[in-house]
């Protein structure tokens, strides 16, 4: 990284990128600009921002596409993304940080209140770069400490609700028998059927802790369970 934090803004508003990306360059932060998903993505591509500021009304589409291409693609998914939008509902603020945003500012606002945001973010993942976890939105799972936080609350989770959430998290998108999640996690068991029902109410338990995300546990009927 340069001294000066890079920053991509993908926005279509002129009056508002220039204000904005002359304030930034006076706080010590670079600006390239984008004004449309497809050119976004481009920059994205060529430069690899520190850091993507992002509308979500953009001329050519949504800019939540921009938010899951980021994160589907494993080359850009670490880049941490503050989405900048006159949108204020709640319902799109839990969808834009499910999706895998991570700071979410309304319009009108303050340029410190970015600029500060911006280096927080980024300050949040520069700690957590040589630590195992696993990022979904606001929720955070620390395997190293067994530990769990939707946004800043912690999730009160069991020893073995903990393993279990792990298990599933470790192999994300693949269908778990419940047999090969019971002896992952308890070793060869005798009584398949005994045990499969202790395992369904654990994932009953970890589904309702997880509140918001509960979803992210696809039983699959007659088989087992996925996660993702």
């Amino acid at each position: 990284m340069s001294a000066n934090i890079r920053a991509l803004f993908i926005e279509d508003d002129v009056d508002i990128i220039n204000l904005t990306k002359r304030m930034l360059e006076g706080e010590g932060i670079d600006v390239d600009v984008a004004m449309s998903v497809k050119f976004g993505i481009d920059k994205i591509k060529s430069s690899k921002p520190d850091i993507v500021l992002l509308d979500l009304m953009l001329p050519d589409g949504d800019g939540k596409e921009v938010v899951k291409w980021m994160k589907q693609n494993k080359s850009y998914s670490g880049i941490p993304i503050i989405v900048i939008t006159a949108k204020s509902s709640e319902v799109d603020k839990v969808l834009l940080l499910e999706l895998g945003a991570d700071d979410y500012l309304t319009k009108p606002f303050s340029i410190k209140e970015l600029a500060a945001r911006i280096r927080a973010v980024l300050r949040r993942y520069s700690t957590e770069t040589s630590r195992d976890f696993f990022v979904l939105g606001d929720l955070k799972i620390y395997f190293d400490e067994m530990r769990v936080f939707i946004g800043d609350e912690e999730v009160q989770l069991t020893k073995r609700e903990f393993q279990i959430l792990e298990y599933l998290v470790r192999n994300k998108g693949m269908v778990l028998k419940r047999e090969k999640i019971l002896t992952a996690i308890w070793g060869l068991v005798d009584d398949i059927d005994e045990n499969s029902r202790t395992l369904d109410v654990h994932i009953n338990n970890i589904k309702k802790k997880l509140g918001k995300y509960k979803d992210v546990i696809k039983t699959i009927r007659g088989v087992g369970y996925r996660f993702g």
